[in-house]
């Protein structure tokens, strides 16, 4: 929830693109239950769950939006890291991993948002001059393992949003099949009655 607010203060447009996206996603989300239930009728209870299907969509989407974000300027915050290890090591100094802490420590009092997400790494055996690398290496790939899981969780809202509505007009729809059995059905009743006529 608080890596929320931090994308949010970092860049007010994650924001706008993250519910944008969440918008695209549920005009297909309701252009995809109107095509399989061709005589659907929203119910109320329908509309509640699209508000609040919207609402956990465009917080994983901003979320999604940020870490993109974060990603693409991860060559930045190597920079700074570099810029903060040699002031204070040699390039050729092994940093222990209490050593790296520290550094990590500096860095994200400098970008508070990255505590969320490379906060745990543990860094040892490396140089000063290939811990920025190694920090940002780690930073990438945390964040793309974030935005996997916050996919997940969008399938997973989808999924559940998906049978909540079903479910919601199970009483207010008849089905495209069943529509097309009606007329098929009462042609082969009149056949049948024509045939018993001509054989009496």
């Amino acid at each position: 929830m608080w890596a929320l607010f931090d994308i949010l203060r970092y860049s007010f447009s994650c924001a706008i693109w993250g519910m944008l996206i969440a918008f695209a996603s549920m005009a297909l989300f309701v252009f995809l239950i109107k095509g399989w239930y061709k005589d659907a009728t929203f119910s109320p209870v329908s509309y509640g769950v699209g508000v609040i299907l919207f609402l956990f969509l465009s917080f994983q989407c901003i979320l999604i939006v940020g870490s993109l974000k974060i990603i693409d300027t991860t060559g930045h915050y190597e920079t700074e890291i570099t810029r903060i290890i040699d002031n204070a090591y040699d390039a050729a100094d092994e940093v222990t991993m209490g050593q790296a802490d520290d550094i990590l420590k500096v860095v994200i009092e400098k970008f508070p948002i990255l505590e969320y997400y490379i906060s745990g790494g543990e860094f040892s055996g490396f140089t000063a001059k290939e811990l920025p690398h190694a920090m940002a290496g780690e930073l990438s790939s945390f964040m793309r393992w974030y935005i996997f899981r916050r996919i997940l969780w969008c399938l997973g809202f989808v999924i559940v949003g998906a049978i909540c509505v079903i479910r919601s007009l199970s009483r207010n729809y008849k089905s495209s099949q069943q529509v097309d059995r009606l007329p098929r059905q009462r042609v082969q009743t009149e056949r049948r009655r024509v045939g018993r006529r001509t054989r009496r």
